[in-house]
């Protein structure tokens, strides 16, 4: 499952940040372990050095161990864990602090020797020795000391225990500090990213000229934004070949059927000339229809225009009352007593309305009403009495070449043409079934902004409906 570069960062360095703490505190541990271990062999050494020099001859020539008393008390006493014993040339014990110590180990050459041993069988108590050689005149001396396990681990645990209590005190906020700055880190370092990806989400064919910057990037980074450069300048090429086609298509196209029109308009076979007229009307509209396709895909409509839906609904209906006299259907606009006013493009709004009321006419009965509604929501509504549009339909219809009926005219552009325009102008449209029967189509405008008012007269005030094109061809 896909995540985000910075969580995979965080969860890696947390990680990797825990395992470091673990290993560090594991080795400084032993290590304790082992600088405590080696401590008491020191100790243990020089305590045997330290009782062997309280060996003394008195006066009598005899040999004599003179502790002091704090020492003395130490060694004698049956609950200390510590032991000394004095050995001369053959072995013999001259001096002991009363338990008996191991046997004399081998010593090295410097004269020095560390052992340890079980006293009673394998068990938990474990005694750890150092044996000293000294000299005294021309005598030599062997001076061992003993130091019962069970002491020195106490020792060397309480210090492991120490050390690690005020280790688990400072690994917390260690981390925490060493993870928050981490994540700190992540995010400035991911910023310039963040940055490109915003600009790059802003691209579209409005905007195909942006190209993201390369300066203050990463090097990591650098790669994949020269490589979107490059496929930016592509698709900005392929775009500007695409409007120079469409160019050429319109003067190639809009020519040879304005020549053609004429001729039909001389042709003697009425009949015949009324039906070649009504296949070229239809072609001139399937090409007008292509090319403003193509211009919606790079166009950016200014939303600071001030627009009555009235007069864009009386503007439409009386641009298209030719037609729907030519085809014995007549068109009323229904006005709200007030003007209703939105904010867009109103040359992209009426191409809008004039497509829903050319889709009308061509699926209206003969001698039916089409009908443009403004309402206060604001909205305008395109209403006819056809055979209406089924519910599994309603989602499709906008799609760009999508014709439910195959047998009908057009190319089915028009409704696609006008999700596009909607959603630019930030509005919508939907489809729904008339009152009467039939399909009622929705261009629905977002709501005006604080301080502004879309409807500047009462919804409760009646309408005011305008015949603008009737069966037998009036205009009022």
């Amino acid at each position: 499952m896909a995540r985000s570069i910075s969580r995979r960062i965080v969860i890696n360095l947390t990680v990797a940040t825990i395992a470091v703490c673990v290993c560090e505190f594991g080795w400084l541990y032993l290590k304790a372990r082992s600088t405590a271990a080696t401590l008491r062999e020191l100790s243990l050494v020089e305590q045997a050095k330290l009782i062997a020099s309280y060996l003394v001859v008195n006066r009598q020539g005899t040999l004599e161990l003179v502790l002091p008393p704090s020492w003395a008390d130490v060694y004698q006493n049956a609950q200390s864990g510590y032991r000394y014993a004095i050995r001369d040339e053959a072995n013999n014990i001259i001096f002991t602090s009363g338990p008996s110590v191991g046997p004399l180990p081998s010593l090295n050459t410097l004269g020095q020797a560390l052992y340890d041993y079980d006293p009673d069988g394998p068990g938990p108590l474990r005694m750890f020795g150092a044996a000293v050689k000294t000299t005294l005149g021309k005598r030599t001396f062997v001076t061992q000391v003993e130091q019962t396990g069970l002491e020195s681990e106490f020792l060397i645990s309480s210090a492991t225990q120490e050390f690690l209590t005020d280790g688990d005190w400072l690994l917390l906020p260690f981390l925490f500090v060493l993870l928050s700055v981490g994540v700190l880190a992540v995010r400035r370092a991911l910023k310039p990213l963040d940055r490109i990806s915003r600009m790059a989400e802003a691209i579209d064919p409005a905007k195909s000229g942006v190209r993201l910057p390369t300066t203050n990037v990463p090097d990591e980074i650098k790669p994949l934004v020269d490589a979107m450069n490059v496929a930016l300048d592509r698709f900005d090429e392929g775009l500007r070949r695409q409007r120079e086609f469409n160019a050429n298509a319109a003067h190639q196209l809009r020519t040879p059927l304005a020549v053609l029109t004429a001729n039909i308009d001389a042709m003697v076979d009425t009949t015949t000339a009324s039906k070649l007229r009504h296949d070229v009307n239809l072609m001139s509209r399937i090409v007008s229809q292509l090319l403003l396709v193509a211009r919606l895909e790079t166009l950016s409509f200014a939303l600071d225009e001030q627009i009555d839906l009235n007069a864009v609904a009386t503007e439409v209906a009386t641009n298209l009352a030719p037609l729907a006299i030519a085809s014995g259907k007549h068109l009323e606009v229904i006005q709200s007593d007030g003007p209703v006013l939105v904010f867009g493009s109103a040359q992209a709004l009426c191409a809008a309305v004039n497509n829903l009321v050319e889709n009308a006419i061509a699926h209206t009965p003969r001698e039916t009403a089409i009908t443009v509604r403004v309402t206060g929501d604001p909205a305008i509504q395109v209403i006819d009495t056809g055979r209406g549009v089924p519910v599994e339909w309603r989602e499709q219809i906008f799609d760009r070449f999508w014709k439910g009926d195959r047998r009908g005219g057009g190319a089915g552009l028009g409704l696609a043409i006008v999700k596009r325009i909607m959603n630019a102008l930030r509005g919508s449209v939907s489809v729904s079934d008339a009152p009467g029967g039939g399909a009622a189509f929705t261009l629905k405008f977002p709501a005006p902004a604080s301080g502004q008012s879309a409807v500047q007269t009462d919804r409760g005030s009646p309408a005011v409906k305008t015949r603008i094109a009737t069966i037998s061809g009036s205009v009022g």
